[in-house]
């Protein structure tokens, strides 16, 4: 009989695992990839291509043509829910999928404060759709530089995606010619430090980079709601805004815990070291969507992508193999990982544990890292 793998989202864990699975599936197993979108973002080249170093074509992976060249089915939909005891997935088309293995790599959302969706602002996740709304954020920007009034920008978090995109749109708005006036740009967060999980110098690096970009930081700036054109805290304290994007912690989609799916306090998705369920072992997750018992990470695409190894093994086993698949392989994080933080220009900062390093060469090196692992892909 056929068996059905489905595979829910195109993050980073699955669009390797598709070109992994090629040639090593049973002829009997079909394998069905879901996503909201056919081009998939790498995360890691978003903020050089809102600066403009790449285009569209350089950093999407075409998820239409890596399911051909796997043998796989690519629905563009999304997931509703999971019927766990009839083992279907129910999609916002009306289709019902049935399989008899899933596997989830459908990321998190950010979730902003009260009143910013009524003010279009742009959260930064899920990432496949933040592009289209900073589009329509740019032409509002423009409209505003047209009729002749200055224009501000407020990035929020302060984390290593908050502080690249700030410096990405510094560097990018500064170069457009539909610009006739410099767009004021803001960095705010909540925290006392930017990047306070990374060794001072990388924190002391990445200030200087801001202060010379002319990104204004607001340290200790919590914000609590969005009002028109303003952002505010609880303490009273208020940002005059015309646009915001939010690169804030996300949380994950809530249709995982509703469906029956063991889950953590913040809805993701308990998995054993093997990245397997908890309480459903024919589902697995890889990603920002999952978090292993016993190895609390941060959530990063290093370990989405030195996670896809393990999952295409796993569930390769159970496959081939569904009343003895064997031993399963475990998946380990590691604490320390090499972290590569771009400066807007051709500039970027490496840290791996305490040791920092920065430059021009450093950026040529992330350039090279990130182009070699989207050479696996099919280009757009």
């Amino acid at each position: 009989m056929m068996r059905t793998l489905l595979l829910v989202g195109g993050g980073h864990s699955h669009s390797l695992l598709l070109r992994r699975l090629r040639n090593r599936l049973d002829p009997t197993t079909q394998v069905i990839l879901v996503s909201p979108e056919r081009f998939a973002p790498y995360s890691a080249m978003l903020p050089g291509l809102i600066a403009g170093h790449y285009r569209f074509r350089d950093c999407h992976i075409d998820l239409e043509q890596l399911c051909r060249s796997a043998g796989a089915t690519l629905i563009c939909a999304r997931v509703e829910r999971l019927d766990l005891d009839a083992q279907t997935a129910v999609l916002d088309n009306g289709q019902q999928v049935k399989f008899d293995l899933a596997s989830l790599n459908c990321g998190i959302e950010s979730e902003p404060p009260p009143g910013a969706n009524e003010h279009n602002h742009v959260a930064i996740k899920p990432i496949s759709q933040f592009l289209p709304r900073w589009q329509d954020a740019l032409e509002r920007l423009y409209q505003r530089v047209d009729r002749h009034k200055i224009a501000s920008l407020a990035v929020v978090g302060g984390g290593a995606t908050g502080v690249e995109i700030a410096m990405a749109l510094r560097y990018r708005l500064d170069r457009d010619p539909r610009l006739k006036v410099p767009v004021d740009i803001q960095l705010v967060h909540s925290g006392g430090t930017l990047l306070a999980d990374a060794p001072l110098r990388a924190q002391m690096e990445v200030a200087r980079r801001l202060q010379a970009m002319r990104v204004r930081v607001h340290p200790l700036f919590s914000v609590s709601r969005v009002a028109d054109q303003e952002l505010h805290t609880e303490r009273g304290q208020h940002l005059p805004v015309d646009e915001a994007l939010w690169c804030i912690e996300g949380s994950a989609p809530g249709w995982p815990s509703r469906c029956g799916l063991a889950c953590d306090a913040a809805g993701l998705v308990r998995v054993n070291r093997h990245l397997q369920s908890e309480s459903h072992p024919f589902v697995f997750a890889a990603g920002d969507i999952a978090t292993i018992s016993g190895q609390p990470l941060p959530q990063a695409g290093v370990h989405a992508v030195r996670e896809a190894p393990v999952l295409a093994e796993n569930l390769l086993r159970c496959l081939n193999n569904p009343d003895n698949p064997g031993k399963l392989r475990a998946y380990r994080g590691q604490k320390r990982y090499l972290s590569l933080l771009t400066c807007g220009e051709e500039y970027a900062v490496a840290q791996r544990g305490d040791r920092v390093l920065a430059g021009k060469w450093v950026w040529y090196w992330k350039r090279y890292i990130d182009r070699r692992f989207m050479a696996q892909f099919p280009r757009p």
